[in-house]
């Protein structure tokens, strides 16, 4: 069976058989802080599934979470206590948005901007929901941030739902270019900077059952032999627009803030019996997921909960892991599940004469520039290794460079060598020029993305170094 992400939404991937159900995961990007009315759509859309027995994954703008407090909302922070929440930064489309202020020349910078505003953002959310509530980031648009991803995680959030991949084709274009986008392979998960990122596949929304000049209900059940070929399909919609025919963000925030703050352009109502029909529709679909034994409904909790324990290396594994990197310089998929950068954490603390390393309790971290490799074959000492494995700090970036008795290596040299070292005991190894920071393969958009000119976002952004800080943590790239 193939995995699939059905629109802008998350859901977890996992080993099938032949004869497993389908997981279905329902996903809103709730964040219309702009118009009161849109709150109802929220309300009506969460009581909905909680009639049918279903959890939704709303994923909420945290600036709505205070609005709703605002506003006295007690029926919408109700209706959502059934759910699973995550936060859309803290106000989505307003400017400076979560990739505008990832794209700072300082990463200092950038770092401490993006935390102050996703930590306010989680605050207001949690002040409205409930401490702990909040376990998925799904940043909006194609606002894919290594910054981001870095704050989310110190955030105790360890799903971001935005930057996924997928069974088919990497797509090209505004959105496809900023995703973790793989043709084709079957895994089981994709962690990427110490985040999971699930599916994620943008052809079909639920808002596609939305009355338009009288029109039919689309057949639904038609698409379900095609869902039935996934492992993994995800559903998606905006509650807003339920009770609006456009988005409220395209009028206020495209390419710049063009309103006053809290004085926000509107935009045009439905009919209310176009949403009456929109809400009999959407129930409508649900019951039919939820009789077809092809189909299980699922949610981002349950998918958390299905992560497996990180398996420790000792210097045992290390002959497997030097196997496996020799062969393909890449994420390790056995005897476990390990990416670049857990090797070199556990190939440094080996050296230093650590008895073991345990993935599970450590952050992993790529560069934050282009690694240098050597340029010819040279001989460095396991001495002079352990030496400079001793000086290397572990809790952040990695160097793109490494001092070894005088002389300037790349990591992946030094990483290879450090292996061949705790393998073989020898005294001396040959260190030879080679791809330093690995192959896009697995996730071949990224190589090349670049997000500005898209979306919403301003036109003095230009993604300099956004996308390429993403790019720099492909060794911790890992699939289970």
């Amino acid at each position: 069976m193939k995995s699939i992400f059905i629109a802008m939404s998350v859901t977890l991937v996992v080993a099938s058989s032949a004869h497993a159900a389908t997981k279905v995961a329902f996903f809103f990007d709730t964040e219309d802080y702009t118009c009161d009315r849109s709150n109802d759509a929220i309300r009506d859309i969460a009581n909905i599934l909680k009639s049918e027995g279903v959890k939704g994954n709303f994923n909420i703008a945290g600036y709505l979470g205070a609005r709703i407090v605002e506003l006295g909302r007690h029926d919408v922070i109700e209706a959502l206590r059934h759910h699973v929440l995550g936060t859309q930064t803290l106000y989505h489309s307003r400017h400076p948005d979560i990739a505008e202020m990832g794209d700072n020349p300082s990463y200092e910078r950038a770092y401490r901007d993006t935390m102050s505003a996703e930590a306010r953002g989680v605050g207001m959310l949690e002040a409205a929901f409930g401490e702990g509530r909040i376990v998925f980031a799904c940043p909006p648009g194609n606002s894919v941030s290594a910054v981001a991803m870095d704050v989310y995680s110190d955030l105790g959030i360890p799903v971001n739902a935005a930057t996924g991949f997928t069974g088919g084709s990497a797509r090209k274009g505004p959105y496809g270019d900023g995703m973790l986008v793989r043709d084709g392979c079957e895994v089981s998960g994709l962690w990427y900077f110490n985040q999971y990122h699930p599916p994620y596949y943008r052809s079909f929304t639920l808002e596609s059952f939305m009355p338009r000049n009288g029109s039919a209900c689309p057949d639904f059940r038609k698409w379900f032999d095609g869902m039935a070929e996934y492992d993994y399909v995800g559903l998606y919609m905006h509650p807003h627009m339920a009770l609006k025919k456009k988005h409220w963000d395209g009028v206020n925030y495209r390419h710049g803030n063009n309103c006053e703050w809290r004085k926000w352009k509107q935009v045009e109502d439905r009919d209310p019996a176009d949403t009456a029909v929109y809400y009999e529709r959407l129930k409508a679909f649900i019951q039919a997921v939820k009789a077809d034994p092809r189909f299980e409904i699922t949610d981002v909790a349950e998918m958390i909960s299905s992560f497996k324990p990180r398996r420790k290396v000792t210097s045992a594994e290390i002959p497997a892991i030097r196997a496996a990197l020799m062969k393909d310089f890449n994420t390790i998929r056995t005897p476990a599940s390990w990416c670049v950068a857990d090797a070199f954490q556990a190939a440094v603390r080996l050296l230093r004469g650590e008895r073991e390393y345990d993935p599970s309790k450590v952050k992993v971290f790529g560069f934050l520039e282009r690694p240098r490799g050597v340029k010819s074959e040279t001989s460095v000492t396991a001495a002079d290794l352990k030496a400079a494995a001793g000086k290397i700090d572990l809790s952040t970036f990695l160097p793109p460079e490494i001092n070894v008795g005088g002389r300037m290596i790349g990591p992946a040299d030094f990483l290879f060598a450090a292996l061949e070292v705790i393998e073989t005991g020898s005294t001396s190894v040959k260190v030879v020029p080679r791809e330093q920071l690995g192959s896009f393969k697995e996730v071949p958009t990224i190589e090349f993305m670049n997000i500005s000119n898209s979306w919403v976002h301003t036109k003095e952004f230009k993604d300099q170094y956004l996308s390429e800080r993403l790019r720099l943590q492909l060794w911790t790239l890992r699939i289970e």
